[in-house]
Formats: C-alpha cells, sequence, structure tokens
C-alpha cells in the first residue's frame, strides 16, 4: 500500500510540472471532476434514501419513522405506508438514474480531456525532440525514440485517466464512509480495519506491478528496436542470408514481451478477486457481529443495520476498485517518469539564435582557435583556425577521426563550438537567424537522405519558396533530366524508403538538386562521392563542379582526387590542423599531406597534363 502511495503522490506531481505540456483545457478539467462529484453526489442520495426504505418495507405503520420519513410526510400527509414506500422507491430511481446520466456525461469529457492530452502530450515529445541535441540521437536507438513518442505517452496519458478515476471512486467512498459513520460509528471503524487489512493484502502485488511496468517500457525499446533495424537494413540481411537469424531474434524479444505482459495481467486478475474474498467474508463477519452484539440487544434498529449492509456492500466494491486503480497506477508511473526525463531534457541550442539575416559571404568565413568536446570528454577538435574566402573552395583532408566532419557539423550549426568561434565578415555565425541561416547554407552529405516522397517533394523539402520552375533548373543543373523523364510518373514519383529505388549515384545528385534549389551562399561537401563507384562519381563530382561555381565551399574528403582543384587545403590530424596552404606548398612541405598523396597515387592537374 505505501508503494501504490508514494506512485501516485509521485504521479500527481510529474503531471503536475508537465502541465503546460498536456495542455487539456481547464474548463475541460474542472468539468470533469464537477460531473464525478454530482454523479457522487447523485449515487449518495440514492443509497441513503434506501435506508428509511428499508425502515418502512421491515417496521410498517406504527413504528416510530426516521427522518427522512417524517420529512417526506410533512412535505405530503394523509396518505398510506404503500404511498410513501412507493414515493422513496421513486426517489431512489430518480437519484440513479440522474447519476448514471452524470457519468455518462463525466465519461465523454474524459474521453475529449484525454484526447487533447494524448495528443499534446506526443506533440510536446516530437517537438522536444526535433530541438533536443544531436547527441541524442547518435546515443539513442531509434525503437527508444519510438517507444517514448508512442508507448510512454500513452502510459502517462492512460496514469491521467486513472487518476480521475481514482478521484472519481474515492469521492463515492468517503460518502459511503461518512453515510456509516452516521448509523455506526463503532462498525464504521471495523470497516477502516477491513480496508486497511485488504490493502495490505494487495500491498505485494501492487508492488510487483510496479516493477513490471519498468520491464514493460524495457521490452517495448527492444521490439521497436528489432522492428527497425531489420526493416532499415533488409538488404543487408538479404545479402547474408539471415532473414531465420532475424526471425529468431524478433521471437526472442517477443516472447519476453509476452511474458512480462502475461505476468503484469496475471497480477491485475490475482488483485480483484483476492480483494473481494478479504472484503465479502469481512463484510459478513461485522454484519454477524453487528447483530449479535447491537439488534440483539436493543442497541441497534434493525433496518439501521440492514441500511448499514447494503452501504457496507456497495463500499467494498469500490474499495477493491480503487486499490486496483492504484495498483496499475503504480504500473504505469515509470512511463510517467520516462515522459518528465524526455520533455525535460535540454534544448538545443543553449543559447538563442541571433536576429540578423544571413544572405551571402561577402568577404570570408573566419574559424577562430575552434574547440569541440563531446559530452563524454573526447576533444574532438583543438584551436582550429583558418579561413574560407568567399566564393573559393577549401578542402579538409586528413585521417580518420581527425575531426574534419565534426567542423562541419559545427559549421552548419547543428553542435555548439565548446571554445572559439566562426564569424562571417566579422559577425558571429551564431547571430543569424536559424531561417536565413539554414536557408543560405547547405550540405551534401555521403549517403544522402531521401523521405519517402517524391522527387520533386525530396528536392524542394524544407524550403517552401521553391517552384515548379525552380526544381526543373535543379534537376538539370545535375543532369537527372534523363532519369526523370524514364520514371513511371516522373518528379512525382516515390522514390521509396531511403531513396532506395535510385541507385547511389542518383541519390546523391537529387541531394545536390535539393542544395541548389535553396541557391546556396555556402556550401558544405562532405566526402559526398566516398561511396560511389567510379563512374557514379564523375557523373555527380561535374554536379558538382556545376554547383560550386560562384559559392564559397568547404569540401571534406579521403579521395584527394575530389580536392585537386581547391584554392585551399587544411590538412588535420588529432583534431588540429597540421598543415594548410595550397596544394603545391603542401607537397614541396613534404609533411603529412605530401603522404597522403603518396599513399593515394594522386598527381596533381599539372602533373596529369604532362
Amino acid at each position: 500500500m505505501r508503494t501504490a502511495l508514494k506512485s501516485t503522490i509521485e504521479v500527481i506531481r510529474i503531471l503536475w510540472r508537465l502541465r503546460p505540456h498536456l495542455r487539456g483545457g481547464r474548463h475541460l478539467v474542472l468539468a470533469v471532476v464537477g460531473a464525478a462529484l454530482l454523479a457522487t453526489m447523485l449515487e449518495s442520495i440514492g443509497v441513503g434514501l434506501l435506508v428509511p426504505l428499508l425502515s418502512l418495507l421491515l417496521e410498517g405503520e406504527g413504528v416510530a419513522p426516521m427522518r427522512p420519513i417524517l420529512m417526506v410526510q410533512d412535505w405530503m400527509p394523509g396518505y398510506s405506508t404503500s404511498f410513501y414506500v412507493g414515493t422513496f422507491c421513486v426517489l431512489v430511481l430518480l437519484a440513479i438514474v440522474g447519476k448514471n446520466i452524470v457519468l455518462f456525461l463525466s465519461q465523454a469529457l474524459s474521453a475529449r480531456l484525454k484526447r487533447r492530452t494524448s495528443v499534446n502530450l506526443r506533440d510536446a515529445i516530437f517537438q522536444k525532440l526535433q530541438n533536443a541535441p544531436l547527441s541524442l540521437f547518435e546515443h539513442r536507438t531509434s525503437g527508444e525514440l519510438t517507444n517514448i513518442c508512442f508507448n510512454e505517452t500513452g502510459r502517462a496519458n492512460c496514469a491521467i485517466d486513472y487518476l480521475l478515476l481514482i478521484g472519481q471512486r474515492g469521492s463515492m467512498a468517503l460518502l459511503y464512509l461518512s453515510m456509516l459513520f452516521y448509523i455506526s460509528f463503532p462498525l464504521t471503524l471495523l470497516t477502516l480495519c477491513l480496508g486497511a487489512l485488504i490493502g495490505f493484502s494487495v500491498g505485494f502485488l501492487q508492488r510487483k506491478l510496479g516493477q513490471r511496468g519498468k520491464e514493460v517500457s524495457d521490452n517495448n525499446q527492444e521490439v521497436l528496436s528489432c522492428l527497425h533495424d531489420c526493416f532499415s537494413g533488409i538488404r543487408v540481411v538479404r545479402a547474408t542470408n539471415s532473414q531465420d537469424r532475424e526471425v529468431e531474434r524478433f521471437h526472442r524479444v517477443n516472447l519476453k514481451q509476452a511474458t512480462t505482459d502475461e505476468k503484469v495481467s496475471r497480477y491485475n486478475a490475482l488483485m480483484a478477486p483476492l480483494g473481494e474474498i478479504i472484503a465479502v467474508t469481512g463484510a459478513m463477519l461485522i454484519v454477524g457481529l453487528a447483530y449479535w452484539f447491537f439488534v440483539s440487544t436493543g442497541k441497534m434498529r434493525a433496518p439501521h443495520l440492514a441500511g448499514f449492509g447494503f452501504i457496507l456492500l456497495r463500499l467494498l466494491p469500490l474499495v477493491n476498485q480503487i486499490y486496483g486503480l492504484l495498483g496499475t497506477l503504480v504500473f504505469l508511473a515509470p512511463g510517467v517518469r520516462e515522459v518528465e526525463t524526455w520533455l525535460t531534457a535540454p534544448d538545443f541550442p543553449k543559447h538563442p539564435f541571433g536576429s540578423k539575416e544571413f544572405t551571402e559571404v561577402k568577404q570570408e568565413i573566419r574559424f577562430e582557435n575552434l574547440g569541440f568536446t563531446y559530452e563524454n570528454g573526447t576533444e574532438a577538435i583543438k584551436d582550429v583556425s583558418f579561413s574560407i574566402p568567399a566564393g573559393k573552395t577549401v578542402a579538409l583532408v586528413g585521417p580518420s577521426g581527425s575531426g574534419k566532419s565534426t567542423i562541419a557539423t559545427i559549421l552548419l550549426r547543428l553542435r555548439q563550438p565548446t571554445k572559439g568561434n566562426i564569424s562571417v565578415d566579422g559577425v558571429g555565425y551564431w547571430d543569424f537567424t536559424a531561417g536565413s541561416w539554414h536557408q543560405r547554407v547547405s550540405v551534401v552529405e555521403q549517403e544522402a537522405f531521401l523521405f519517402h516522397d517524391t522527387l520533386a517533394a525530396n528536392i524542394s523539402y524544407g524550403y517552401e519558396k521553391c517552384t515548379a520552375e525552380d526544381i526543373e533548373n535543379a534537376v538539370k543543373d545535375v543532369s537527372l533530366e534523363d532519369v526523370v523523364a524514364e520514371l513511371p510518373e516522373g518528379l512525382a514519383t516515390i522514390v521509396g524508403e531511403r531513396g532506395m529505388l535510385l541507385s547511389g549515384g542518383q541519390r546523391q545528385r537529387l541531394a545536390i538538386a535539393r542544395t541548389l534549389v535553396r541557391h546556396p551562399s555556402i556550401m558544405i561537401l562532405d566526402e559526398a562521392t566516398s561511396a560511389l563507384d567510379n563512374i557514379a562519381e564523375r557523373q555527380v563530382q561535374a554536379a558538382l563542379e556545376r554547383a560550386r561555381m560562384g559559392r564559397t565551399v568547404l569540401v571534406i574528403a579521403h579521395r584527394l582526387s575530389t580536392i585537386r582543384d581547391a584554392d585551399h587545403i587544411v590538412v588535420m590530424q588529432n583534431g588540429r590542423v597540421a598543415e594548410q596552404g595550397t596544394w603545391e606548398q603542401l607537397v614541396a612541405q613534404k609533411g603529412l599531406f605530401a603522404k597522403l598523396v603518396d599513399l593515394s597515387g594522386v598527381t596533381h592537374l599539372a602533373e596529369d597534363a604532362v
């Protein structure tokens, strides 16, 4: 019982802190609570009228009537006992019918509240993920992200529903309890002891449900991660003939989830019968003792005991329901904690973007003593300084892990430098608005990501001002018009998940087209051709050369053949700038770059012409 109360208080506190994200409507919440209280009041009136009705039925005329009977007799004097019995029957019926009508209204309002909070909570989680640091996605599985968006928010929303039900059932139980106290104080104290015994008996089941609640979250993540990995990597699965392995893996996690669900169902199924057996046994014991010690000795009237017994039998199922709801709330509590953890995660960036509009690079982009340290303390880059003149191409080369791609993500403002700064024409690049910066700064990565949508939608993605003419011009600039002409629906053709219906070279050129429609001032080419064969590389390289004309470009490459015509080359090693200069200058220095050239077997353009 202590576990249930502790979890309930914790859930209430968390939901109170999360109320800005729920936004279910203050008036709707008040309406739900008010309707529930009115239903409870009508229920208590209906049940309360049963006691005088029983008094009339059992005692008949000539016996000192109870106060409610006297009130009705004063209001409608001179009628027979049968008339008053009928009157009380009608009043009880009206109270119960009214209670059920109001209860239906309360449940309907509760369903609307649940729908609103469900939508708002998922929207809040999704918005939080969109603004979360990049590191969160690098250390979390897609199954975990999907699980929090759907399963955990659903469990948190159910917790809200169960809290309302606990409040409704609890208020009804308090009214019944007050009626019992009015009839007999000593017997009600025995009833409270019985309720405590029920709580103690189901307490261990509630603790088990709390433990299983965390297991359910973990199992859901495993199942979703397994599905995502298998479906996203279906080509690798088929190519390695690993279908049986994946089927066995899914069976394992699926069985684990089903086993936990079975245990939860077993605990829930055991809670109600156990509580009912104890409740009915205790109730019969209380009624028997009351008759023996109170009615037979003349200390209590038989109708009062009958009314006490009837109300007690109405109260105990409510107590049983409350314990069951508390047990379910203990089970849902881990989901509520998980939702709070994600909703209180830090936003990116820590400092907001500026208000200046970025249009183009007029002088230079300057990297000054740039440094970045990952959350685990690893320094990715240290005191990196170089500049990119407007309209020029600067290449970053170096061994894997030297920090090249980290510099690109910092320039894209996907990460914030932990030291130093980047300025454009003397203005800190963080001072520009998010919209203007990301419109004028575009990237083509090693593996072009395409959405499961049409070619046209992928090209214009994120650029609302894009016209059909812009799309057609971009397609021509990357020499994709022949490919589009061969597709069954042209630019309206669905490219498949991650663009799997296109070849690698076609996907890269489509990504370049997506860059060109934005008319960027700065282009970042992050190993854009390293995953392609020679023919596809030449096609993409030709498209990139046309795209680079008149733009300020940062190229990251392992293949030195792609940066032979770069205006300036920065050589990275262990997160620092080891060398920088032109191709000829770096080769003449016979340092790290010269060794990279020798290993790659690439010569300069002038040497190729000899």
